[in-house]
Order: structure tokens, then C-alpha cells, then sequence
């Protein structure tokens, strides 16, 4: 099982800002948000309250990644369906190769699926763009901003890919990726 692979620094900043579009709360309410969820052949959901969020809007995500936390304070995992569980451990500022490995494992099997992080979520949105079927909607949280959404496709999985190798993540681990 390969290791774990730490965010360089010089990435933060890179990182903080939106891949996606932004959504505030109240365009959630406002916006054409839940049309296009619900057109969504693959709609992934990183964060407790995201999932929350993406099923309130009328679409249950098809892979939740959760860890019963928010804003890094213990909380009642979300109240979302789901037919299989995916754990996996993964410590703050991380992704370990058990996580990305459990996200490869949530893509291929039944929907919907949760991925249970035993540690921190905060950066699943990284391998979860590079191993989405193209096409996929992400919806991850914007702390203190409202929630992004990144419509999958070969520029974003190839900015991923290219985060993931900075962090030391071999190719190797990514293999058998969509």
C-alpha cells in the first residue's frame, strides 16, 4: 500500500481558490443549481455538509467522501442513503494512498457509495477530479464562501493529476483511473 503524500506548501494558496464555480447560500437557492445536479450522470459530494447540501437540492450524491467533521469540529454524520461503504484513513493536510485507493474503489462498484475518512476530508476533492469519470459534477465546500462546483473534464483531471505528482503521488498509484 503506498504511502503518504503530504500538500508542499507552496501549493496552499493554488489550492484556496475555487476550481470550479462558486456558489454562495443564497445562489443555492437561486440558481439553476438543482437542474443541474439532477442531470448529472455522476454527481460526487467532499464534505459533511456538502452531502447534506447536494441531497437537499433533490439529488443524492452517487460517492459521498465524509469524515463527521466540519470546519474541523466533530459532527452527526449526514443523514444521506447509501448501499456500500468505503473507510479509509487519511490525516490532515494528506491523502494517503489507502484514500485515493478507497476513492479508485468507490468509482467502481455500487451507487451510492460513501467513502468514510478516518482523519480529514480536506483534500479528497484533489483525487476525486483526477479519478472522476469525465463529465462527473464535484461539489466540495469553500469554507466560509458556499460550496464550488467542478464539471469533470480533461483540463480539470489534468490539473489534479498535476497536484497529485507535486505531492509525490506516483502515477503507479493513479493507474486504472477513468
Amino acid at each position: 500500500m503506498p504511502g503518504t503524500y503530504l500538500l508542499p506548501e507552496r501549493l496552499r494558496p493554488v489550492l484556496a481558490k475555487p476550481l470550479g464555480r462558486l456558489f454562495t447560500p443564497a445562489q443555492l437557492k437561486e440558481d439553476n443549481l438543482r437542474e443541474t445536479l439532477s442531470a448529472a450522470k455522476v454527481v460526487v459530494s467532499v464534505g459533511d455538509r456538502v452531502t447534506e447540501t447536494v441531497a437537499s437540492l433533490g439529488r443524492i450524491p452517487d460517492v459521498q467522501v465524509v469524515d463527521a467533521k466540519e470546519n474541523r469540529k466533530g459532527r452527526e454524520l449526514p443523514e444521506v442513503p447509501f448501499v456500500r461503504l468505503v473507510k479509509v484513513s487519511n490525516p490532515p493536510g494528506s491523502l494517503t494512498g489507502q484514500a485515493i485507493e478507497g476513492i479508485k474503489e468507490a468509482f467502481s462498484g455500487g451507487k451510492p457509495v460513501r467513502v468514510l475518512v478516518d482523519g480529514e476530508e480536506d483534500l479528497m476533492a484533489i483525487p476525486v477530479i483526477a479519478l472522476a469519470p469525465l463529465s462527473s459534477l464535484v461539489v466540495y465546500g469553500q469554507p466560509g464562501e458556499g460550496v464550488v462546483l467542478v464539471t469533470v473534464d480533461g483540463a480539470t483531471k489534468g490539473r489534479n493529476h498535476k497536484v497529485l505528482a507535486e505531492m509525490g503521488v506516483p502515477e503507479s498509484v493513479l493507474a486504472g483511473s477513468s
